[in-house]
């Protein structure tokens, strides 16, 4: 178990450049989210939010579709197909371009969510975006960043070993390319658990102020 802690902190100490370049696509990312409610027409905002209006009316009943086994199953499948394509993009030639725009998106949708609680409960939303982002979503927020990081890596690795004839290990390699996938499933099926009956209750404590 020591091995592999040693070998991903290792990995990432000698590409830090790369953790903060997918770092800096997922706050863009956010900003501009943020930033698109401003953008789009009364209509667009109206339906938006009246989702978001509903999300909380759920969440104050904690009815199914928002909280419970229903959702920790969904949200596990979700994320686990999302954290699949990541891995098999890593090991693809288009998987540079690929995995940037997954992040990018990833902090896109976050930030549009944020701004439209925000715009639909002003002040108050404030502390329904808190609860909502802490902690589930930050932890999932860093085991995308996490497998991400080993995705690019693993895809930058392989195009040398191509293309200037590098030499690779590439049985070796992808044993712990693969182990960094393995350890982002265990995290997001973890990350949907608590999704799914945690994050629920502490945005009920936000619909008490609204």
């Amino acid at each position: 178990m020591q091995t592999i802690i040693n070998y991903l902190n290792e990995t990432i100490k000698k590409n830090k450049n790369l953790l903060i370049f997918l770092l800096i696509t997922f706050i863009v990312g956010l900003v501009f989210g943020s930033l698109f409610i401003n953008f789009i027409t009364d209509a667009d905002k109206s339906l938006l939010k009246e989702q978001v209006s509903t999300y909380f009316s759920s969440i104050k009943k904690l009815s199914s579709d928002v909280f419970g086994i229903n959702v920790f199953l969904n949200e596990s499948l979700n994320n686990a197909l999302q954290l699949l394509i990541i891995f098999i993009l890593g090991i693809s030639m288009i998987g540079v371009f690929a995995v940037v725009i997954i992040l990018f998106f990833k902090g896109f949708m976050l930030g549009t969510t944020l701004s439209v609680i925000i715009l639909n409960y002003q002040l108050k939303g404030v502390v329904g975006t808190l609860l909502y982002v802490f902690p589930v979503m930050i932890i999932n927020i860093l085991i995308y960043v996490f497998l991400s990081f080993f995705a690019l890596h693993a895809s930058i690795k392989f195009l040398k070993a191509l293309f200037k004839k590098d030499n690779l290990n590439f049985k070796t390699f992808l044993g712990k390319y693969l182990l960094a996938f393995i350890i982002s499933i265990i995290l997001i099926l973890i990350a949907c658990l608590l999704d799914a009956y945690l994050t629920p209750i502490l945005l009920k404590l936000f619909t008490f102020i609204i």
